[in-house]
C-alpha cells in the first residue's frame, strides 16, 4: 500500500470518527448539561473518548480489510498463513493515547487531587479492554500468498499512521508487491519476509511444508535468502 492509500485511510477514518463524535454529542447534549463538574472530567469525558478511540480504530480496521478483501477477490490465492501476533511496539500507540485522555490534566496542572479513584479506575479499565480488542484482532491477521502480491489481511486494530518511509512494519494489513521485499529467511517455526528499505518485516508461523511452499514462490520471483554475517 503507497503511503498516499495509507494517508487517504487513515484520514478517512478520522473524519469518520469526527462524524460519529458530532451525532453523538447532539444526542448526549441533554445529559451533558444535568451531570456535575466532577462527574463530567473524571469519568464521563474520558469514558467518552475512549470510545471515540475504539470506533476510530474499528473504522480503520474495516477500512483496510475491505481494501486487502479486493485484492484476495482478484487474485489466485497460492498460500494462507497465520501471521505473527503483534508486538508490544504495534499496541503502544493505543496505549499512549489512552494515557493523554486519562491523564492530560495533569501535564498541565499537578496536582493530586486531578488524580482521582474513578479515573485511574476507568484507565486501568480501558487498557485491559485496548488489549483485549488488539489479541482478538491479531489472531484474524492472516498472510496470503498470491500470484502478484503479499497480503495481510485481518481486522487489524492498531493505528496505522499515513506514513510509510522510516516506519517499522511488523505485519502490518497492507498489500505488498514482491518487488517491496528484499529478501527472507527461514526459522524452525517462522519465515520472515524483509521489506526493501529497512521498512520492517513480514513474520508468519510456518511448519516444514509451509516453508518449503514459501521457499519455492519467493524462489520464483527471485528473492534471495538473506544472509547474516
Amino acid at each position: 500500500m503507497s503511503g498516499t492509500k495509507r494517508t487517504i485511510l487513515f484520514f478517512s477514518s478520522f473524519f469518520l470518527t469526527i462524524l460519529f463524535m458530532s451525532i453523538v454529542g447532539i444526542i448526549l447534549s441533554p445529559i451533558i448539561n444535568t451531570i456535575s463538574d466532577y462527574v463530567y472530567y473524571n469519568i464521563f469525558s474520558p469514558i467518552l473518548f475512549t470510545i471515540y478511540l475504539f470506533i476510530f480504530m474499528l473504522i480503520e480496521g474495516f477500512l483496510r480489510k475491505i481494501y486487502t478483501n479486493k485484492y484476495l477477490k482478484d487474485n489466485q490465492l497460492l498460500i494462507k498463513v497465520k501471521a505473527k501476533e503483534f508486538e508490544l511496539s504495534g499496541r503502544l500507540l493505543v496505549y499512549l493515547i489512552i494515557l493523554l485522555i486519562y491523564f492530560t490534566p495533569l501535564l498541565r496542572d499537578f496536582s493530586m487531587d486531578l488524580l482521582t479513584i474513578p479515573r485511574v479506575l476507568l484507565f486501568i479499565f480501558s487498557i485491559i479492554i485496548s488489549e483485549l480488542l488488539l489479541r482478538i484482532s491479531s489472531k484474524s491477521i492472516y498472510g496470503y500468498l498470491t500470484k502478484d502480491y503479499v497480503i495481510i489481511s485481518g481486522l487489524d486494530l492498531r493505528i496505522g499512521l499515513p506514513i510509510i518511509y522510516g516506519s517499522n512494519i511488523f505485519n502490518d494489513s497492507e498489500v505488498y508487491t514482491y518487488n517491496d521485499i528484499k529478501e527472507y529467511f527461514v526459522f524452525p517455526e517462522t519465515i520472515e519476509l524483509y521489506l526493501v528499505a529497512d521498512q520492517g518485516k513480514l513474520v508468519f508461523d510456518t511448519d516444514n511444508e509451509v516453508s518449503r511452499q514459501f521457499i519455492g514462490i519467493l524462489t520464483q520471483k527471485k528473492i534471495p535468502m538473506k544472509k547474516f554475517n
